[in-house]
């Protein structure tokens, strides 16, 4: 993994925009599987789905647009249904990933392994997360 670290502190800064953003990806995630169906039911009826195709891919260009944005500040979208964002950072030497979901939480509170998923979270507690 070959990205900036960020600590504690600045993960809690950039909270707001990650909601900002999270915000968008989960209401587009919402919308983009409700057309998918829409879409399959109508293709499978032999419609024409011609202008249902081009807003779907609409919606998947505007969320790959908000996935860069959060890529861009150092972070990663683990869920887009419960908006969950990973953020490297390093504990005693170890990098890990904080963990919060932005839409829920008013601070960074837990992390968990590179290899483990936000079901994994830990109390972030007393632990000398990278500052």
């Amino acid at each position: 993994m070959n990205t900036q670290l960020i600590g504690l502190e600045a993960a809690n800064k950039m909270l707001p925009l990650l909601k900002s953003i999270v915000k968008d990806v989960m209401r587009l995630w919402n919308s983009i599987l409700e057309q998918r169906k829409i879409f399959e039911e109508a293709e499978a009826k032999g419609e024409d789905t011609e202008d249902m195709k081009s807003s779907l891919n609409n919606l998947i260009d505007t969320i790959n647009q908000y996935i860069k944005e959060v890529e861009s500040l150092g972070c990663f979208i683990e869920e887009f249904k419960r908006g969950i964002v990973n953020i490297p950072s390093l504990c005693h030497g170890r990098k890990i990933f904080l963990t919060v979901k932005p839409m829920a939480e008013t601070k960074v509170e837990f992390w968990h392994e590179l290899d483990e998923t936000h079901a994994d979270k830990q109390p972030v507690g007393d632990l000398n997360i990278l500052e």
